[in-house]
This record gives structure tokens, C-alpha cells and sequence, in this order.
């Protein structure tokens, strides 16, 4: 018997997790103060919240380490200057190369100097895509730009050629190649799929509403080239002749220098699409002329319902023509 009750107190202990879990899911809400700023972490990527308050404004940072984002609202209020920023990160710069200092030993020519590394690729802009049933809608800007190229690194400077000694003086060491800037980031995707909600008041489209830049990434500049080392100067050397003549010993040649890097390639502008959930709104426009109409006169006029199906074909293609408006004033 006890253990039949141990049993039992586990299984309802059981549910009662369950059960709070579930409604956890359900009545999942997020929710950002009036100029604060919030990071939504990666297992947020792909989220259904219950509830999406962003008030006058509030910054909503999405992670970068989740390339795509797919966020639907079941219920949104968006404010005033709101923001949702996905930028792809800017590529590190490249190392210079090392300068070949001091002067070779004598009658050697100068080392040359090390090549800059490249620049890093900068990352790509997060490919967005939100679902909304909007209670509210002031003003919001989503920034999914993609990042900059980094910089390349410069070249090493050659070392100075060996002094003169019983040779000519030796030239001096090349300099290094400067590094190539790293290629700009993408710029991410964004679709926005809404709905009004009936209580909202909005009306027409959201393109003034809503700004979008996913633009490329600028490439990185390139390093600049290294200087090349200078040559050991020339010198008179005795003939020991009883003339007492001396011989001009040429000096050494100045190094070459080396070749600047190329600019980073700019990434690619992203797409934006906005587009209106005409079957919901279509759904709520029926639900308000039934409720309009009395039922019992369309249980008793087949005419009537009959009509109200040719309303609905109506109520479809208006809806068709407003959508293809919205699209033509974005």
C-alpha cells in the first residue's frame, strides 16, 4: 500500500512538471523595456512567443552564431524608434610583416621584409524572417547589414645591405607584399509576414512603418607595400701603386619595394519582402458580417447565404487589389 501511494505522489508530481512546462510554452512573452536593450540568444532562432512587446525604443539584438531567424508573434505591440539588429560581425585585421631590421653583415645583401596576412572575411547580415499579428506598429528598423572586410596587413621593411669591405657594398633587402583586405560580409534576407489584429486600428500597409538595411559589407583595405632596405655606400680603395691612385668601389643597389595588397571584394545587398496575411484578414472581415447577420435569416433564405458567398469572393479579390496597392506605394 505504501508503495502504491509513493507511486502515485511521483506520477502526479510528474504531471504537475508537465503541465507547467506546457503552459510555460504557451504563455511564452517577451517583453523589452522602453530604451533597453536585449540579446535573444541562438536557441531563440526558431521561436513561436505568445506575446512581442517592444516599447518606444527598445533595441531587440539578435545572436549572430544562428546564420537564419525565423521569430513569428502571436500578438505584437511595437513602438516608437524600435529596433532589431542583426549586423554581421567585422573581419579581424591581418598581421603586418616583420620588418628585417639593423644592416646585413658585411658584403651581404639585406634580408627582405615578411608579407602582410590578409584580412578576415566579414560576416553576413542574419537572414530574418518575422511573423506578426500586430496590435500595435509605430516605427520599426530592422539592420542586418552585412559586416567589413578587415584590413590587410602592411609589409615588412627590407634590411640595409652589408658595408663595404675588400667587395662592393651589398644592396639592400626587398620589402614585403602588404596583405589583401578581407571580402565584406552579405547583407541578410528579410521577410515580414503581418496581420492585424481586429482591435489594432491599423490600416493600409506597413512599408512606412517598417525601414530595412541589408546592405553588403564594404571590402577591407589593403595593406601597404614595404620599403625596401637601402644599399651600403660605395668607397675608395689604395691601388698601392707609387702613383698612390685609389679605385672607386660601387656601393650597393637600394632594395625593391614590395606590392601594395588589393581591396577587398563588397559582399551582396540581401532582399526584403514584406507581404499581408490576406486569408487572415479575409477570415476576419466574414467573422464580422456574420456576426452582423442575423442567423436565423441565413438558415431560412438559401438566397442569402448564397450572397454571402459571392461576398466573400468580393471581400478576396478587394483584398487582392489593396495588397497589390500596398506593393506599388512600398
Amino acid at each position: 500500500m505504501k508503495y502504491h501511494r509513493v507511486f502515485v505522489r511521483a506520477f502526479i508530481s510528474t504531471l504537475g512538471v508537465c503541465w507547467l512546462a506546457a503552459n510555460a510554452w504557451s504563455l511564452e512573452r517577451l517583453h523589452v523595456a522602453s530604451g533597453e536593450t536585449h540579446t535573444l540568444g541562438a536557441e531563440y532562432a526558431d521561436w513561436v512567443f505568445d506575446e512581442l512587446v517592444l516599447e518606444d525604443g527598445a533595441t531587440l539584438v539578435l545572436d549572430t552564431s544562428a546564420p537564419r531567424w525565423s521569430i513569428e508573434a502571436r500578438r505584437a505591440r511595437i513602438g516608437n524608434g524600435v529596433s532589431i539588429v542583426g549586423v554581421g560581425f567585422t573581419g579581424s585585421e591581418g598581421a603586418s610583416g616583420a620588418s628585417a631590421k639593423g644592416q646585413a653583415k658585411d658584403c651581404r645583401r639585406g634580408q627582405a621584409g615578411a608579407n602582410g596576412a590578409h584580412g578576415k572575411p566579414g560576416g553576413d547580415g542574419l537572414s530574418l524572417a518575422l511573423t506578426l499579428s500586430l496590435e500595435r506598429l509605430e516605427s520599426l528598423a530592422i539592420d542586418v547589414s552585412g559586416g567589413a572586410g578587415g584590413l590587410g596587413g602592411d609589409g615588412g621593411n627590407g634590411q640595409t645591405g652589408g658595408a663595404a669591405d675588400k667587395c662592393p657594398g651589398a644592396s639592400g633587402g626587398d620589402g614585403g607584399d602588404g596583405g589583401d583586405g578581407g571580402d565584406g560580409g552579405n547583407g541578410g534576407n528579410v521577410r515580414i509576414y503581418y496581420s492585424f489584429l481586429p482591435e489594432s486600428g491599423l490600416q493600409g500597409g506597413v512599408g512606412k512603418r517598417v525601414t530595412t538595411k541589408n546592405t553588403a559589407g564594404a571590402g577591407g583595405k589593403p595593406g601597404k607595400a614595404g620599403v625596401g632596405g637601402k644599399g651600403a655606400p660605395g668607397h675608395y680603395v689604395n691601388m698601392r701603386t707609387l702613383a698612390g691612385n685609389k679605385k672607386w668601389i660601387p656601393g650597393g643597389d637600394q632594395g625593391e619595394s614590395g606590392r601594395p595588397g588589393k581591396v577587398g571584394r563588397s559582399g551582396v545587398k540581401g532582399q526584403y519582402v514584406v507581404e499581408r496575411d490576406l486569408n487572415r484578414r479575409l477570415d476576419e472581415l466574414l467573422l464580422q458580417q456574420k456576426m452582423a447577420a442575423p442567423r436565423a435569416a441565413v438558415k431560412e433564405s438559401p438566397a442569402l447565404v448564397e450572397g454571402g458567398v459571392s461576398l466573400e469572393k468580393t471581400l478576396l479579390e478587394i483584398l487582392k487589389r489593396l495588397d497589390a496597392l500596398e506593393k506599388r506605394g512600398r
